[in-house]
């Protein structure tokens, strides 16, 4: 190993690195040597475990290549999907307008399905569109009201503080866009003593996309030509009642599982006329959330395609591929473990070729 470092890191001279490997090889072959007359007496268990243990992580690795390259594929921005540009061309309408895929996609509408559908993003990257989400389109030709690409990212921390856990973005269009569908990007992040994922856990998405409509209301209102001709001072900076006062933008009352009453709804009515474009935001929300708010994964098959050439080659990679697929099966963490109500879980499934 440091034979290599040398070479390859350090770049010393071949000539140098061989004597070094000599001088040291020879010392190690000495004492090898005197231990390989215990492998008769039991000492070949250890070396077969060392080689059995090796040729799983090097089989895992081989397929994880195969398998994050054929993923690689679906690695692709929302705005490759879903033509925004269409909504921003008509965006001068009274009436909110549906989306269409882009032309490489055949450039159909996207229908609308009413409720929040929480999509599970297995990569987490900030500028693409998790697997799920565009077979989901690609089968249904729909998407619903409100979109929310979830990623669970793991820390290596005992615990991460409530407050700390969930942060919230908006992956496509604004607050303003006269777009019937809402898309939100959610990472909640968790130490490894933390469980984030129960059946309270629509409920708690759904809170902190509400905060986040009204922060994102706040100061956009505050940089609204309307407060900046006031000539206010303190205009410049977002005022707490905006933010955290529930009698300009009222918290709907949960029940004990999570799900809202009715009247969150006519409560978000009696938000003032001023704050129109947040009230919109929030009642989309709402409204979405209670018609239903279900979670979507992905159900991901992976097949061994045929490779053309030499036999001996294409065998034994079908045989190393196959006996991957059969270890992944075995140790994966499976849908039925999630700690969430079955009723409203989707599974997805698609088919990729490796």
């Amino acid at each position: 190993m440091v034979s290599l470092v040398a070479l390859i890191i350090w770049r010393l001279p071949l000539s140098l690195v061989l004597l070094g490997y000599l001088v040291f090889g020879a010392l190690d072959g000495v004492y090898l040597s005197s231990a390989l007359t215990k492998v008769p007496e039991g000492a070949w268990f250890t070396l077969v475990l060392a080689a059995l243990l090796s040729s799983i992580f090097v089989l895992w690795r081989y397929g994880k290549e195969n398998q994050w390259q054929a993923e690689a594929s679906d690695r692709l921005a929302p705005s490759e999907i879903i033509d925004w540009s269409h909504a921003d061309r008509l965006a001068a309408r009274d009436i909110p307008i549906s989306l269409r895929f882009t032309s490489t996609f055949g450039s159909a509408p996207i229908s609308i399905i009413k409720g929040m559908g929480i999509f599970f993003d297995k990569s987490g990257l900030p500028n693409t569109t998790p697997t799920v989400f565009i077979h989901f389109l690609q089968k249904f030709q729909a998407a619903p009201v409100v979109v929310v690409f979830f990623h669970i990212r793991p820390l290596p921390l005992p615990s991460v503080p409530l407050e700390e856990r969930f942060t919230v973005n908006r992956c496509l269009g604004t607050l303003t866009s006269n777009v019937r569908n809402q898309f939100f990007r959610v990472t909640l992040r968790h130490g490894y003593t933390d469980e984030v994922v129960h059946r309270d856990l629509r409920s708690q998405i759904y809170e902190h996309l509400r905060a986040f409509v009204i922060r994102e209301g706040a100061i956009s209102d505050v940089h609204s030509p309307r407060q900046q001709e006031t000539g206010n001072p303190s205009a410049s900076e977002p005022t707490s009642s905006i933010i955290d006062s529930s009698s300009i933008f009222p918290i709907p009352e949960t029940h004990e599982n999570g799900h809202i009453k009715i009247n969150a709804v006519t409560e978000l009515n009696k938000i003032p006329e001023q704050q129109e474009t947040v009230r919109r935001g929030l009642l989309s929300l709402a409204s979405a959330y209670e018609d239903q708010a279900v979670y979507i994964v992905g159900k991901e098959q992976m097949r061994i395609q045929e490779v053309m050439g030499c036999k001996p080659k294409g065998w034994c990679r079908r045989i190393a591929l196959a006996a991957f697929l059969w270890l992944r099966s075995n140790t994966g963490s499976k849908i039925a473990n999630l700690n969430v109500d079955v009723d409203k879980l989707v599974e997805i499934g698609f088919v990729k070729m490796i």
